[in-house]
């Protein structure tokens, strides 16, 4: 703000006199002016810059908990792409406001400030002028701000909506090409960008008639003060170095606040990003609110399940399971058999307490699962799935997962028992062999054996088998089934499967039609019944 002060002396003064020292003197202070603010300029964006990187990385990374922490409910009701949008996206627009636009912000707020001061200081006349042009424009900003706050969400909202589209269609590639898919979900992305664009259509027509207002303003504001002050040189009430120096204040000024204009509208989208992100932020995480419970332990492993009712929440009106009653000894292994849509895997979810009952109660070794501590209960229970997740890392990363402070001794005595270590060192990388996304470079054989070396490496108390071999052709199962015998030595072990090889060696099976048990019992017994509903399951699996 130094300057043009100096600007008016080189006029007034310097070049009045014809005094070259003096003319020299104010061009030396004039060039060291420029100098510190450019070296402060460049200390305030570095600054600022990496104080935004610093806050944006810790957001990202809180926010990235919070969604991890949610209760299964959540991930129901939620898309995956629309989650991804908001750790990428709103956070990148509020990465912005928190870096370069705070610095902004500052930078032309104490222009805007300091120069009307010294607008005063330099003419009254032409700045009462001025003062009389800012609330009008004070007014505007506000009100083409409020409508850009709101479009800025509703694009969000729209742009998340297309990454939920690009994420499900990319995650599920091989579907859209074995169906020939492909032009549909392009057609699918594109309506939904274009509705994200319509709406930035119309923020940045709100944004452009805005721009164009506050500019006509402006300029017609400094025609006014050249014409006034130009009057005022005229009647020697005013110098031209006064009056030069002026106009730079006012141009100084205005630029400060069409800057903070523009840097409203910035605001105003980081206010509809924000207001997602701490949406997520400010969420609850009630599936982790049983943590720190006192109960850490499970001794023996007797799990009973006393008049269970369950509908998901997702679906509230679809009953799944009906005063539904079993119990499971210690080191006991039942199986858990019926149609599809029965319930089968929901026991297994319940049992993991994703989810709890809507009435009844789980009892794992005669207390009730509420009051485990859910960190310890989860990490007491293994589960094989039929379709395993593997993380895109390493198969000894993989197996690790189930105990990641074990050696690479016991990594390795997982393979075995698992029947995975030949097939391992088969590959020329051995364990640090990468498995790609979702495991995608092992057979369906060779990924469930890593999710059962995974599952010995954790050594759990309650063992669930959920369908682990039905999508397995007869070889792999052979070597999968030798692999679970070593899993289940010594735990209880629930086995949810239709195959009867799967299910023939269970202490106990236990039928499970529209939510209820119907039948309960061995093999042996239960085949013995001709007209019982295991009988007829059994029948149509040969028949078929």
């Amino acid at each position: 703000m130094v300057y043009p002060q100096y600007i008016k002396v080189i006029i007034d003064d310097a070049m009045k006199s014809k005094d070259m020292s003096g003319l020299n003197k104010a061009a030396i202070i004039a060039m060291v002016v420029f100098i510190i603010q450019a070296i402060s300029s460049s200390l305030r964006f570095y600054y600022f810059t990496l104080a935004g990187e610093k806050t944006v990385k810790r957001l990202r990374s809180k926010l990235f908990s919070q969604i991890i922490s949610q209760e299964m409910t959540f991930f129901d009701f939620s898309k995956t792409g629309e989650l991804l949008g908001r750790l990428s996206a709103d956070t990148a627009i509020l990465q912005n406001a928190l870096s370069v636009n705070i610095s902004m912000l500052i930078r032309s707020g104490f222009q805007a400030i300091g120069g009307l001061a010294l607008l005063f200081f330099t003419s009254v006349k032409l700045t009462v002028f001025i003062l009389v042009i800012i609330p009008p424009i004070g007014l505007l900003v506000a009100i083409f701000g409020k409508k850009v706050k709101a479009f800025s969400k509703s694009t969000q909202d729209a742009l998340a909506l297309s990454s939920a589209v690009a994420e499900e269609s990319i995650s599920g590639v091989r579907t859209v090409k074995a169906f020939a898919q492909e032009d549909w979900e392009i057609h699918r992305y594109d309506d939904q960008l274009q509705k994200s664009f319509d709406l930035s259509k119309k923020r940045i027509t709100i944004v452009a008639n805005f721009t164009g207002l506050v500019s006509t303003l402006g300029f017609l504001a400094i025609v006014f003060i050249v014409w006034y002050g130009g009057k005022l040189v005229i009647q020697n009430e005013m110098s031209i170095g006064t009056l030069t120096s002026y106009i730079l204040y006012v141009m100084t000024v205005a630029f400060s606040a069409g800057l903070l204009g523009s840097l409203y509208t910035d605001f105003m989208s980081a206010f509809g990003a924000g207001h997602r992100v701490f949406e997520l932020m400010e969420k609850s995480t009630v599936g982790f609110e049983n943590s720190n419970k006192p109960l850490k332990v499970i001794s023996e492993g007797l799990i009973e399940i006393e008049n269970a009712d369950f509908s998901y929440p997702a679906r509230p009106d679809v009953s799944i399971l009906n005063s539904l009653s079993l119990k499971i000894a210690p080191k006991e292994t039942i199986a858990i058999v019926g149609s599809s849509g029965g319930g089968k895997s929901t026991i297994a979810q319940l049992l993991m307490r994703f989810y709890d009952l809507n009435e009844g109660q789980i009892l794992i070794d005669h207390k009730p699962i509420k009051d485990y501590d859910l960190y310890a209960l989860r990490n007491q229970i293994g589960i094989v799935s039929q379709e395993p997740i593997l993380i895109s890392e390493s198969i000894e990363d993989n197996i690790r997962y189930g105990k990641p402070d074990a050696s690479f001794e016991e990594v390795s005595s997982a393979a075995k028992l698992a029947y995975a270590f030949d097939f391992v060192s088969s590959f020329p990388e051995g364990f640090k062999t990468l498995v790609g996304e979702k495991g995608v470079q092992l057979s369906g054989g060779q990924k469930q054996r890593v999710a059962i070396a995974r599952a010995i490496l954790k050594d759990p108390k309650i063992l669930i088998l959920d369908e682990a071999t039905s999508a397995l052709d007869s070889e792999s199962e052979f070597l999968v089934q030798k692999a679970l015998e070593n899993l289940r030595k010594s735990r209880t072990t629930l086995i949810i499967a239709h195959r009867l090889s799967t299910v023939k060696n269970a202490d106990k099976i236990f039928v499970l039609n529209q939510g209820k048990i119907v039948q309960a019992g061995s093999h042996e017994e239960l085949i013995s019944a001709k007209d019982g509903f295991y009988s007829k399951l059994i029948e149509k699996q040969f028949s078929h």
